[in-house]
Order: structure tokens, then sequence, then C-alpha cells
């Protein structure tokens, strides 16, 4: 039974159907919109009242909507339509803006900082430079079709690309500011992935629940020679981006 309900297909025992048409009336109203994204699903004992039935009845509707990706349930809230996810690629080549496009998403990004700052001993230490040594320094909100994604910190060291900050400014694009300061191509060298819940200043930024944790990735890229060339810190919306780990040797802009 579990197999059929995986697959979207009600059970044989007639006597369990009730919880699977409430399950797809919700689904009906979420596809065709008349429940949006982010609004929140009628309470148990809305449900119960609407279709003349139980508690146990209403949340197993409600746990396969969520095993579907469909909702989001946490108790003491409720229960709100899903934004659906962008599958964010980490591989040898990683570039936001195409990654969202392949996935007709619309991408844009949001320059917060841009300013150059003395390296830390940890950024010193990524960027191949010694501490104290200014670096230039990015922070950014990424956008999917309006939608903020991930909020990501980039560190170069300014040394080593004279006139990134005016090209930048030209073409926010990291990528395209790289390429006219002479680095035509730059890979991932490593990256490291863990989580913890966002501050209140990322939750505003992101327009995120408290209680929906983020995705933080720490990433090491190097030029076509192999040298170091960038320090990043990525914080994502884990109910809205999956991280899919792969070997892609892709060319891309971001």
């Amino acid at each position: 039974m579990q197999a059929l309900e995986r697959q979207g297909r009600a059970p044989e025992n007639s006597g369990s159907r009730l919880w699977f048409s409430i399950a797809k009336r919700l689904e009906a109203d979420i596809a065709e919109r008349r429940l949006a994204v982010g609004d929140r699903l009628p309470t148990e004992q809305q449900l119960c009242a609407q279709f003349d039935t139980n508690r146990h009845t209403v949340r197993r509707a409600l746990a396969w909507l969520q095993s579907r990706g469909l909702v989001e349930s946490t108790q003491g809230r409720g229960s709100f339509v899903r934004r659906p996810s962008i599958i964010y690629q980490i591989g040898r080549r990683t570039r936001f803006t195409d990654q969202l496009q392949q996935q007709a998403a619309q991408p844009s990004v949001r320059t917060l900082t841009l300013e150059l700052q003395p390296a830390t001993p940890a950024i010193a230490q990524a960027l191949g430079i010694r501490a104290g040594s200014p670096t230039i320094f990015i922070e950014r909100i990424g956008f999917a079709n309006d939608q903020p994604l991930s909020i990501a910190c980039h560190w170069f060291a300014s040394e080593r690309l004279p006139g990134f900050r005016q090209h930048y400014d030209r073409s926010r694009s990291i990528t395209v500011a790289l390429a006219d300061c002479g680095v035509a191509d730059y890979t991932r060298r490593r990256t490291k992935i863990s989580a913890r819940l966002p501050t209140a200043a990322e939750a505003q930024l992101l327009a995120l629940s408290r209680h929906v944790p983020l995705i933080l990735t720490r990433s090491w890229n190097i030029d076509g020679a192999g040298r170091p060339l960038e320090y990043g810190e990525a914080r994502m919306a884990a109910d809205r981006v999956e991280i899919l780990i792969t070997s892609d040797t892709a060319e891309g802009s971001g």
C-alpha cells in the first residue's frame, strides 16, 4: 500500500479511500492555484468538518501531501503550500545564473555589499595570502522568479584582480568581472556543506520562517593555473533548494 501511495494511486481498501480523496482534492486546489505557494491550508478541525471525518483521516491525507513535497506541516503552526525546490548543482563549474535558467527560472541578484576588507587568518589561508591583506568582499542575495533563495559572500585577493570592482559595478556578474580581469575560467576545488537555523536578519532577507533551516556551503575556487582565486560562503533556504553533487564540466556564467 505504501508503494501505491508514493505513486499517487488510491489503495484498494475502499474503507481507506476517504483520506486519499481529501488529499487529491487539496492537491487539485494547489495545482489549480486556489491554494497558492505560502498559503496556509485549512486547519485539521476545519478539514474534519468539511469532509465529515476524523483527525486521523485528515492527518493521513496531510502526511501524503507532505511526502510528495506539496505541503509543509509544522506542529503548532499548521500546514502550508510548499515552494517548489530549485536544484542547485555543485560540480567543477557552479554558476548560479545558468543553473536557474536551465530550470526555466528567472535569475537575478541584489548586491548588498561591495568593499575592500582585510583578510582574516581563515580567509587569508583560503586565498593563499597574508592575513590583513586587502580582499574584495561581495555579499549578494540570489533570486529565482523574484523569490529569494540564498545569501552568498565572496572573497578575492584584491592585488590579483586590479579593476575588478569597476568591472563588477558595470556588469553585476562575478564571472563577467573575472573575465574582464583576465580570468577566463575558474573551477570548484572543494565544498563543505552543513546546516543551521537562520538568524533574525537572515530570515528577514530571505523572507523565511525562523524554524526553516539554512543549507550552508563553504567553497574554494581556483583559476585555470590551479591557484586559489575565491573563497565563498552561501546560506540557502532549505525549503527552496536541493543540493545535487555532480562532476559536470559544463561551461557557464553567474
